[in-house]
């Protein structure tokens, strides 16, 4: 492996982990008091939040710097002929004409059903409840 590759995830990490460690050690170790209140705990907390959330940064500098070779993804991203592959490409199919078609009819019916309702006079219900609010001004 190459550190040429996701230098940014790496800095970050290494950053993190050490800021971390610091705050946990200094946290630990130091009695460190204002006004008369400890911040050690703080401190510890702090530290080992850091620590965990450098993870993300590792992660990402090591799935960054996995190296495939063009034969190795080939091969496993080649279409594959089998009849179970073409029995499910079929039925996939299949499914989901199915599914768009009933989709259309269903939107259609919907569509009928709204033009078919009366309005409701709900708004104006609203407008009066308006007028006897402004007349108790």
């Amino acid at each position: 492996m190459a550190l040429a590759r996701c230098r940014f995830a790496l800095l970050a990490a290494v950053l993190m982990d050490l800021i971390g460690i610091t705050s946990l050690l200094v946290g630990i170790f130091a009695e460190l008091q204002l006004n008369g209140q400890d911040y050690g705990d703080l401190l510890i907390y702090t530290g080992a939040i850091l620590v965990f959330l450098s993870l993300v940064g590792w992660i990402f500098w090591y799935t960054g710097n996995i190296e495939i070779s063009l034969e190795e993804l080939q091969q496993d991203y080649m279409i594959k002929d089998g009849t179970l592959a073409r029995l499910a490409r079929k039925i996939s199919r299949h499914l989901s004409h199915k599914d768009m078609s009933h989709r259309n009819k269903k939107w259609h019916n919907v569509r009928q059903e709204t033009l078919d309702k009366p309005d409701s006079l709900q708004l104006s219900r609203t407008k009066a409840v308006i007028k006897e609010s402004e007349e108790s001004f």
